[in-house]
Order: C-alpha cells, then sequence, then structure tokens
C-alpha cells in the first residue's frame, strides 16, 4: 500500500511541474518532400531584347528586361537552380541580372554560333565558368579558346569578374561550344572542336576547377572551309550523343559521347543534301535529331529554309528523314533550342536586317514525323510563339544541355507514406492519358489525367507508365521510379531527467542529412535546460523526413518541511525522487544536538519518526540527502540539506 501511495506522489508530482517549454502548436512540421528544382535554363534572353521564361511550366515571353542585351547569335544564360537569373553574355559582354554591364573584354566572337557557353563551377552554385571561342576571322588575332571566371558574394548580390579569358587552346577553334554532365552527376564535360581538324577537346570541370589536360579524339569530318564555321555542336540532353551541322558541306554528323572518358566516337555523317544546315536539336528523349537549314548569305533567300526530323533509334539515321516543314519566303529558319518544357523552339528572321516578334514550336519532339506537331497545339495549326513585341534573330541561348534533361513526367515525394503527385512536363498534344503505377495495392486518383496522384503501398522500386493518347494514336513513356522509406529516427527513451544545473543533451545520431528542431537549431544535437516537449525532423539523403519526440522534466527535488507518524497522509519523511535518475542515495537525519538519529540508503525507504524504534519527541530535525544524478554525459554528485518539522 505504502509503494502505491508513493507512485500516486510521484505521478501528482510531476503532473504540477510547470511545463513552460511546451508550445501550442503542431510539433510535426509540414514538410512532404525535398526540393528538386533544375531550373539553371528557365530563363532565355536572346535576340533584339526578347526573353523567355519557363518556371513555371508553361512558357511565357519575358518583356520587362530593358533594351540593353541583345546578339544575332547564340548568347549563353544561366539560373541558379530555382530558376533566378544569375547573369548573360553575348561572349564579348557580362551582363549582370539588373541588365547592367558586369564586364567586357571577352574572347567570344560574333561571327561563331555558339561563341559562349556558362558552365557551373561543381560544388559552388555561386561560382561559374564563362567558356568563349575565338575565330580565325578576328582581324585582331585569334585568342582560341579561354574561359572567364565569375562569382558572387551571395543569392542576391550582382556578381563580379574575377578572371579574365584565362587561355585553354591558343588559336584554332571553329567557334562551336556545348557541354554535358559528367558520368559521376557532379562534374561537367565542355566540349569544343578545332578548326582545319576533325579534332573534339572535351575539357572537364570539377570543384578544383579546369582540367586545362583536355580529351582529345578525332572523328569525323574535318572542318575547314570558309563557310563551314556556320552550323551547330548540340549534346543530347542524356550527353551520350553529339550532332555537329556544316554549313558549307550541307551535313550533318552524329557521334557518340561518352561521359565517363569524354571521347567522342562512332561518326555517322549524312549525305551532303541538307544546303544551308545550321541548327540542330536533340528530342527530350534522345531519340530524335532536328536540323534546321538557312541561306545565310543572301539578302534575299536563293532557297527555301527546311525543318528535318531524324530517328536516331533507326540503323539508317538519315534514311529516316522527314521533312517536317518548308519555310514561306517571308522568313529564314535558324538556331533550335529545347526548353525545360520538353519543347524544342526554332528561332527565324527575314533577313539580317529584319526580325521576328515569334518562334516556331515542335510541339511533340519526341513523337515521330509530323506528329511532331510543328506549330500545331491540340488540333489548332500555326501555333507559334509570340515574343510579346520583342525579336529573335538566328541563335537561341546555349545552355549546358544535361539543364533541360527532364523527364517525361515529374513527381513531388518518393517517400513511403506521402501521396505522389505526378505531372506530365509537355501537356501539348494529349486528348488523354493512362497511368499504370505498377501497384494494386496502393491508392490512385486519376482524375486529373495529367496530374493524378498515387499513395505507393511499400518501398522499392516501381516502372511508373503513362500512356497518352491523341488523334487515336497511343504513346507510352515509362520511368523508374524508387520509393525509400523513411528515417529510422528515436531517441530511444520517451522521458528524459535532469536536475537544476544539468543539461540535457537531445540526439537522434549524426547520420542524417539536415536536422530540424523544435527550439530552431539546425546541429544534429541539441541542449536543453528547461522542462518542455522537444522534437527534431531529420531528413535522410533520399529527401524522406521523419520525427520523433522526447519529455524533458526538470526535476526539483521535493522535500516536505513537516510530517505527521499519525497521520494517514505524509507520515513520514521521504524526499520524492525519480528512481530512475539517481544512484548512491544516502539519507540522514539528525537531532538538534547533530547526532544522526535514522539513514536509508533506499529511494523507497523513508524516516517514520521513530529513533531506536521509539517515537522520536516533537521537534525540529536536521535532514541532509547526498546522491549522483544520472545523464547521458555520466553522473554528477548532489548534495543538500534543510530541516523538517516532526509533529505529534
Amino acid at each position: 500500500m505504502k509503494a502505491q501511495s508513493r507512485l500516486i506522489i510521484l505521478i501528482l508530482l510531476l503532473a504540477t511541474l510547470p511545463f513552460q517549454g511546451i508550445q501550442a502548436q503542431n510539433p510535426f512540421p509540414d514538410h512532404t518532400n525535398c526540393k528538386r528544382d533544375m531550373k539553371e535554363a528557365g530563363l532565355w534572353y536572346f535576340g533584339v531584347f526578347a526573353g523567355m521564361n519557363f518556371n513555371s511550366g508553361d512558357a511565357f515571353a519575358e518583356t520587362s528586361q530593358p533594351d540593353e542585351f541583345q546578339t544575332p547569335i547564340s548568347p549563353a544564360v544561366i539560373s541558379d537552380s530555382a530558376g533566378n537569373l544569375m547573369f548573360m553574355t553575348n561572349g564579348k559582354q557580362v551582363f549582370n541580372r539588373s541588365f547592367d554591364i558586369m564586364g567586357d573584354g571577352l574572347y567570344g566572337h560574333y561571327s561563331c554560333t555558339q561563341p559562349a557557353i556558362v558552365v557551373p563551377k561543381p560544388g559552388d552554385p555561386l561560382k561559374f565558368y564563362i567558356f568563349t571561342s575565338d575565330s580565325y576571322r578576328n582581324i585582331n588575332g585569334d585568342k582560341g579558346l579561354n574561359y572567364t571566371y565569375v562569382g558572387f558574394s551571395s543569392f542576391e548580390s550582382q556578381g563580379a569578374i574575377a578572371s579574365l579569358n584565362t587561355n585553354l587552346i591558343p588559336d584554332g577553334m571553329d567557334g562551336r561550344l556545348t557541354a554535358v554532365k559528367h558520368a559521376n552527376g557532379n562534374d561537367f564535360w565542355l566540349i569544343s572542336h578545332r578548326w582545319g581538324s576533325n579534332e573534339f577537346c572535351a575539357f572537364r570541370v570539377t570543384s578544383g576547377g579546369v582540367n586545362t589536360n583536355y580529351v582529345s579524339s578525332t572523328a569525323g569530318s574535318v572542318h575547314s572551309g570558309d563557310n563551314n564555321l556556320l552550323g551547330f555542336m548540340k549534346a543530347s540532353p542524356d550527353g551520350s550523343r553529339l550532332a555537329v551541322s556544316l554549313y558549307a558541306s550541307e551535313m550533318v554528323e552524329i557521334f557518340d559521347f561518352n561521359t565517363e572518358t569524354g571521347k567522342v566516337t562512332a561518326a555517322i555523317t549524312s549525305p551532303a543534301s541538307y544546303q544551308g544546315a545550321y541548327g540542330l536539336e536533340f528530342s527530350p528523349d534522345n531519340s530524335k535529331v532536328y536540323l534546321s537549314t538557312l541561306d545565310y548569305a543572301n539578302i534575299i533567300p536563293a532557297f527555301p529554309s527546311e525543318l528535318y526530323q531524324f530517328d536516331l533509334n533507326s540503323s539508317d539515321i538519315f534514311g529516316t528523314a522527314t521533312l517536317v516543314h518548308t519555310s514561306t519566303d517571308a522568313f529564314r529558319y535558324a538556331g533550335l533550342q529545347l526548353g525545360i518544357d520538353g519543347r524544342i523552339y526554332l528561332a527565324k528572321s527575314i533577313n539580317a536586317a529584319a526580325h521576328s516578334d515569334n518562334l516556331s514550336v515542335i510541339y511533340n519532339p519526341n513523337r515521330a514525323g509530323m506528329a511532331c506537331n510543328y506549330n500545331r497545339m491540340d488540333g489548332v495549326s500555326d501555333v507559334d510563339f509570340y515574343l510579346g513585341g520583342k525579336e529573335s534573330f538566328w541563335g537561341l541561348p546555349n545552355v549546358v544541355q544535361t539543364f533541360v534533361d527532364w523527364p517525361h513526367f515529374t513527381y513531388d515525394s518518393i517517400c513511403i507514406n506521402d501521396l505522389t503527385s505526378f505531372n506530365i512536363t509537355n501537356q501539348a498534344g494529349i486528348d488523354d492519358a493512362t497511368w499504370d503505377f505498377k501497384d494494386p495495392q496502393g491508392t490512385s486518383s486519376t482524375a486529373n489525367y495529367l496530374q493524378p496522384t498515387h499513395a505507393f503501398s511499400d518501398v522499392g522500386q516501381y516502372q511508373v507508365s503513362v500512356t497518352e493518347s491523341y488523334e487515336g494514336v497511343d504513346y507510352t513513356y515509362t520511368e523508374s521510379v524508387t520509393v525509400y522509406p523513411l528515417p529510422d529516427v528515436t531517441f530511444g527513451v520517451d522521458t528524459i531527467y535532469i536536475f537544476e544545473g544539468d543539461a540535457a543533451r537531445l540526439s537522434v545520431g549524426d547520420q542524417w542529412a539536415s536536422y530540424l528542431w523544435s527550439t530552431g537549431s539546425t546541429a544534429s544535437e541539441i541542449y536543453v535546460t528547461e522542462t518542455g516537449e522537444y522534437w527534431v525532423e531529420v531528413q535522410n539523403t533520399h529527401c524522406c523526413f521523419n520525427t520523433d519526440t522526447v519529455i524533458v522534466i526538470l526535476y526539483e527535488l521535493y522535500v516536505p518541511n513537516a510530517f505527521k507518524p499519525s497521520s494517514t497522509i505524509n507520515n513520514e519523511f521521504k524526499p520524492v525522487v525519480p528512481f530512475n535518475a539517481v544512484q548512491d542515495y544516502r539519507l540522514q537525519i539528525f537531532d538538534r544536538w547533530g547526532q544522526m538519529v535514522f539513514e536509508s540508503r533506499d529511494l523507497g525507504t523513508g524516516w517514520d519518526g521513530e529513533i531506536r524504534n521509539q517515537p522520536a519527541p516533537f521537534g525540529v530535525y536536521a535532514w541532509r540527502i547526498d546522491y549522483n544524478t544520472v545523464s547521458d554525459d555520466g553522473t554528477r554528485p548532489v548534495k543538500t540539506a534543510g530541516t523538517v518539522m516532526l509533529l505529534r
């Protein structure tokens, strides 16, 4: 019975402790997924003050920019991963996000179709390399291939040029530059080509900088003949292939590219039957390549511009040539560029002095032949992209092609217990869509077939597919989706006791990618000194979150100041101490002359008011308590003393 009474007293005592640290709020933060932004190519600026914004999904014309940045060729534009503009360059000048000149004197030449490209420094989102190509046509002397280093102090700053025109190759470049990520997913390859040669030069860009010892590959045709400076080099979005157009030679070449080694191999050359071969671009799924032709020289075109599609999955790639469109006399076609919306855009001009206020669009570039829907959207023809009063010319931005390697559909969470939302990246040309999540035990909602949801029943890998129907034809796309477990996070206990002067160390291990505590801390562990309920949310490397909570009780030793042995309650002198929080407990009682009249080393045994089995007289007695507190950091000795009134 006494043991039961002691338990009741302890529970009542804990219930009265002041929990100042508990807030009237949901202790579990509302995180559902990890950000997967990849919008470095989300903003374009080009032509005559023209701009496009892809960051919200459907592209729209940017028209608020000042009339400061214009270029007839392909500029280089870079944003941060969230799609915020960092800077742009025409190969000669660098413009900051406010369209003010950050610096000039770069060695990109106006006669090159791809005079510049920007490659981020791996591991540092505030540092960038601008690679530029000069030309043998430069009357002031060919400066070759160079890079300029640009740095920002913060994402809000305007940036500055840290070093200008570091030379990589002294001369003899052909003005074609492209870039993709390395196979390791971190580094980049800058790919260039020599003039008067069939040599490709691939420079690896790492967190340590630009490796000046480039990977040399000889493949394909020798680039020579004055007008063969015209034409593009493009990498496929997945980096596995390169395509090169040669204007004067009237042909296209396709190569394999090894993203591990940087080697270029396996040249496949088209017949010399594409007069004015100029713009190039790959489809998002890397299965098609598109070519535009251009009469560059004549004010009145001597031949119409044409747009071709080639099937890269065929054993006879150039035998699959499909003439997608032929221009009218009013327009000539120029550069092509894939957007992060999964559509390919085509720059147009009338002549060297007259530009176009719109771009042509290949709305479904993955689809074969005329089903690619050139300037045809959802059954409506002649749907081009209006630039809002601005104008295009011969080029669109030259970007790291990996930055337009967007999946056919995206999803916002890959963690068990989450409701995963799917979204088709390019929603043009779809009458209906059927989804197969390969998870019959899961729960789906496909009321919106373009943006369904699914709760996966278990962790693991699922081959999710969507079949899009358009004008009676089905197109199926499959992606591998891995569902990951939540972090197994635990404090190991539900309650932690601390004494005055102690601090509780709260930790769930240091193996997680990130931490967020109820205190606002993001450290892997914290120390607390107040009573309260504390939670921590951790994130693993798969962007999955989980939370655990623990109660911390600041225990102040309760010692009664009086007791009456004949009472039905408080009939003994016994301090209340948490049984699991102390070691080496010792209670001593002394009379007025300092004689010890009672001693106990048992937390459950108090003084019953007797001395040698006889009732002690009424009066004041001194007490002393010694013990060691127990915590994660070891033990700490505590000594306390006072008096108690014995009543009769």
